[in-house]
């Protein structure tokens, strides 16, 4: 209802307000409250020059219509009576957020209640599927902790609940069994929205750990991401060529990954009829048999890394050798020693900055092995292609510094200095055990190992691949290698800021219901950093903005901003059409956003 006059009589006197009604967001019902306090009618007399009862009353009545009329605009004065003796209830909620709005809108564009409801009407449960999953995803962007503690934490989001804990529970065993169906829907939904590029799908694996001590028939023992000791269960994870996730698959944690690989690819194609893609991804997932696998197919094909370390010695001295290296565009050849000395190269006329080029050089080579998927002996024709970039040799001598520097500060405390891992500082230790007059003895010394160091730099900035795509393909190839990081990042997300792991859930089910969630989360924020803020903040930036976006309520319909207002709130307001940034919000204003967020509206996608 609208603002309206009321007024209490006493023995003495009678005296007028105006009401409004009001949303309580802890109760969740409707209350009044007053919004003016405008005096007793002797006071109101006086005001208005009358002595007529019934000429204050038309005059409150204009006054009245006013303030109705300044609403209907949405530019009334707020006018708010508070006293500093009056205290903020008892186990009250005063702060609540609205970043979560900005992630239920996404997934409100995504058609998330149409994809519920058809869930819904095959299973024919009654509880509200699609207010779960939005409340799950939101809570996972803004407050990642166990099923009950979001459960708990939505109460700080303005949208009511309407289902029981018991219900989120209960909706996990449909989330796993509905996995690609609503991944499938979520694809296609999104493609109607924005042409999606999936001419090179990115794989890639990693693993979630339990704290829990014994494996069961699940939840296996196997080599953790976080060489930690505990059970895990694996996760693979395929991205489109805009680092879009597209499709994911949970299994056991002592199963082989590479098969994993194949059998995600057929679910792409048969449920997401995405039939002509390059499967990229590092030599550890695409052996041999993935390789077969993809060479077979009709429109299939694959890149894979392929360390050059591990190169025949022929191969390996081919690929570092300072000859015959070409630049895309360019007919020449080019000498790497030519060029050490040299900051920039003159091309058809025009300098270039040798740190921004990435060279390369390739050779065909073929290979032939008994395969399962070919059923027989099965000959690949190869692709080797090797790039030099000196941007990426600064990088690679610049984190083993990082790792030297670390490595010469444990020779101090050589207390646990066994590890050979070469992504540990450690690496770079040796030791012998020597007198003083060089003989075997009992004493252990330590030193850095400069032949290791010598022989790493030889291959600084050097990287290969290898591939069935011809020569034609090159700058495909090239450009799809400089994405394969964002696979790592999409890991890195999931764990860090979307708190994947540890899980608190314990069924096979209920796991792979939550690393749905997880996977849609990962998703729709990708979505929001790449679609509607074009890349224009890192992941931090946005995670931290979202939590922040919180209102605290004052009294009645009134609440006022409670987080710093920054480049990256005003970009959300202009793509979402909500400005939070006032100081002071209304109801009647977030309920108008809470209109177009819990509809199929789409924001202005960049």
């Amino acid at each position: 209802m609208a603002k309206r006059l009321k007024s209490t009589k006493s023995k003495n006197s009678e005296s007028f307000y105006i009401i409004d009604d009001f949303y309580d967001p802890n109760t969740r019902k409707k209350s009044t409250f007053v919004v003016e306090k405008l005096g007793n009618i002797r006071t109101l007399m006086d005001k208005y020059h009358t002595d007529s009862r019934d000429e204050v009353m038309k005059q409150l009545k204009l006054y009245l219509d006013e303030l109705r009329q300044k609403d209907s605009e949405d530019k009334a004065d707020v006018k708010l009576i508070l006293s500093q003796d009056d205290l903020i209830e008892k186990d009250k909620e005063n702060l609540f957020n609205i970043g979560y709005m900005y992630i239920r809108n996404i997934l409100c564009s995504l058609g998330i209640k149409d994809i519920c409801n058809e869930i819904s009407d095959q299973y024919k449960f009654q509880y509200n599927l699609a207010s779960i999953i939005n409340d799950l995803v939101s809570a996972r962007v803004i407050y990642p902790s166990s099923k009950l503690s979001t459960y708990k934490s939505c109460s700080k989001f303005f949208d009511l609940s309407d289902y029981e804990l018991a219900d989120v529970y209960r909706s996990l065993k449909v989330l796993s069994e509905q996995r690609y169906f609503i991944e499938k829907m979520l694809y296609k939904n999104s493609s109607q929205l924005f042409k999606k590029n999936t001419a090179v799908l990115y794989y890639d694996c990693t693993n979630f750990y339990f704290e829990i001590e014994e494996e069961d028939d699940y939840r296996k023992y196997g080599k953790s991401k976080e060489n930690r000791p505990n059970p895990i269960v694996q996760y693979g994870l395929f991205m489109d060529a805009d680092g879009l996730p597209l499709a994911d698959y949970v299994f056991q944690g002592n199963m082989n990954e590479q098969k994993s690989m194949r059998e995600l690819e057929a679910i792409v194609e048969r449920d997401f009829a995405v039939s002509k893609f390059v499967v990229c991804a590092d030599a550890g997932l695409n052996g041999w048999e993935n390789k077969v696998y993809n060479d077979m197919k009709k429109n299939g094909a694959y890149i894979v890394t392929q360390p050059i370390k591990k190169m025949s010695k022929v191969m390996k001295e081919w690929a570092i050798s300072p000859e015959g290296w070409k630049l895309e565009g360019y007919a020449g050849t080019f000498n790497l020693n030519d060029l050490a000395d040299k900051e920039t190269i003159e091309i058809e006329g025009v300098k270039r900055k040798i740190k921004d080029l990435v060279f390369y050089k390739n050779r065909w080579e073929k290979r032939t092995k008994k395969s399962e998927s070919s059923g027989g002996k099965y000959t690949l024709e190869e692709n080797y292609i090797v790039t030099y970039s000196r941007k990426f040799a600064s990088y690679q001598k610049h984190i083993r510094e990082k790792k030297l520097e670390r490595a010469r500060k444990l020779l101090n405390n050589p207390g646990k200095l066994t590890k050979t891992n070469q992504r540990d500082p450690r690496y770079y230790i040796s030791k012998a055990s020597v007198t003083k007059n060089g003989e075997v003895a009992n004493e252990t010394v330590y030193m850095i190992d400069e032949e290791k160091i010598a022989e790493e730099e030889k291959y600084d900035g050097f990287y290969a691949v290898t591939t069935d795509l011809e020569d034609d393909d090159l700058s495909l190839i090239i450009s799809a290698n400089k994405q394969r990081w964002e696979i790592e990042e999409n890991f890195e997300i999931m764990k860090s800021e979307l708190k994947t792991r540890p899980m608190y859930v314990t069924k096979e089910h209920s796991i792979n219901g939550h690393l749905l969630i997880c996977f849609i989360a990962l998703l729709v924020y990708r979505l929001l950093e790449k679609k509607y803020m074009n890349e224009k903040y890192t992941c931090a930036e946005l995670f931290d903005t979202l939590r922040d976006l919180n209102l605290t309520y004052i009294n009645g319909t009134n609440y006022i901003p409670s987080f710093k207002r920054t480049e990256i709130v005003d970009d959300l307001a202009e793509v979402f059409g909500f400005q939070p940034s006032r100081k002071i919000i209304t109801q009647k204003y977030l309920k108008k956003f809470q209109r177009v967020v819990n509809s199929k509206k789409s924001t202005k996608l960049i």
